[in-house]
C-alpha cells in the first residue's frame, strides 16, 4: 500500500468507506498530467469530504499568477472525478480557485451513490496506461469520429478545443499529428481550473482511443501569431496546446516520478473506539 499521511497514527483507526474511495480518487489523480512534471496538488480527506488544493511551493518562476499550477491542479481534479464515478460514488463539486490565496481550489461533497459509468472505468484504466508521448505516432489518420469526440468532451468540461492547421502546426516527423488548442471564456482562476479539467478529458479519451498524446502551457502573453490566426473569431483564450495522433507500434516510455504519497495526500483517520 502506497504511504500516506493520516492524521492519527495510533494503532487502530477509523476510516469509512467514502473516505477510502476518496483517497483512491486522489492515489489515482497523483498520475494526472501536469506541466514539467510539478504535480503542484495537495489532497486533504476528512469523512465524506475531499479538498484540493494548490502546492504554491511548487510553481515555477515563469508562473507568477499561479496559471500554469491551477491548469494542472484542474487536470488532477478530473482525474479523481473519473475514479469516483467509475466507483458509482456521486459529489457534489464547488470550485474555487483562488491562486497565491490559502483555501481550497475545490472542494467535493459525497452527496450518496451513483450509477457506475462504463466510460468512466475506461477512462480510469486509460490512466493507467496513459504516457507523456514519447511514442512514435503511426503513419494513420486520427478518425473523424474520435476528433469530434475529443471536441465534445472539451465542451463538456465548460472549454473548446479547437484544431490548428498551416504549415506552423505541421509536424514534419509525424505528418499524421494533429495540434489543437484548449481555450476558455475568461481568463480567470476559474477559467483556469476548467482548462485543466478540459486537458484531463481530452487527454484521457484520446488515449482510450489509442492516441499518443502530449501537452504544454500556452500562457496568453507568449501565444505566437500564427496560432492566433488560426483560431476562429471568438474562440477564447488560449490555455493548452495539445498534440495526438495514433500511437506506434513502439515499446511505452516509463512514467515520469510521482511524489511520494503522503506528501501529497492527508486523511483525517479518527481513533477507533
Amino acid at each position: 500500500m502506497v504511504a500516506i499521511h493520516y492524521t492519527d497514527t495510533g494503532a487502530a483507526v477509523r476510516l469509512g468507506e467514502v473516505s477510502r474511495a476518496l483517497t483512491r480518487a486522489a492515489l489515482t489523480a497523483m498520475e494526472a498530467p501536469s506541466f514539467h512534471n510539478t504535480q503542484p496538488w495537495r489532497w486533504h480527506i476528512d469523512g465524506e469530504r475531499a479538498e484540493l488544493t494548490a502546492d504554491h511551493r511548487r510553481r515555477l518562476p515563469e508562473d507568477p499568477d499561479e496559471r500554469q499550477v491551477t491548469i494542472s491542479c484542474g487536470a488532477a481534479l478530473h482525474h479523481a472525478l473519473v475514479v469516483l464515478a467509475a466507483d458509482g460514488i456521486g459529489v457534489e463539486v464547488n470550485r474555487c480557485a483562488q491562486p497565491r490565496i490559502p483555501g481550497p481550489v475545490a472542494v467535493l461533497r459525497y452527496t450518496g451513490p451513483v450509477a457506475r459509468e462504463p466510460r468512466a472505468e475506461r477512462l480510469r484504466r486509460a490512466i493507467a496506461v496513459r504516457r507523456t508521448d514519447q511514442r512514435g505516432i503511426a503513419d494513420e489518420p486520427v478518425p473523424d469520429a474520435t476528433v469530434r469526440l475529443l471536441r465534445a468532451v472539451a465542451e463538456d468540461a465548460g472549454a473548446h478545443l479547437h484544431l490548428l492547421g498551416g504549415p506552423e502546426a505541421a509536424d514534419v516527423t509525424a505528418p499524421h499529428a494533429r495540434r489543437a488548442v484548449i481555450t476558455t471564456a475568461g481568463d480567470r482562476p476559474h477559467d483556469w481550473l476548467v482548462a485543466g479539467e478540459a486537458l484531463s478529458a481530452v487527454i484521457l479519451n484520446a488515449t482510450a482511443e489509442g492516441l499518443a498524446t502530449s501537452a504544454e502551457a500556452c500562457p496568453p502573453a507568449a501565444v505566437p501569431p500564427w496560432l492566433r490566426r488560426s483560431l476562429p473569431p471568438g474562440a477564447g483564450c488560449p490555455a493548452a496546446l495539445v498534440r495526438f495522433g495514433v500511437a506506434g507500434r513502439i515499446g511505452a516510455v516509463p512514467k515520469p516520478p510521482l511524489r511520494p504519497a503522503a506528501e501529497v495526500i492527508e486523511v483525517v483517520a479518527h481513533s477507533a473506539s
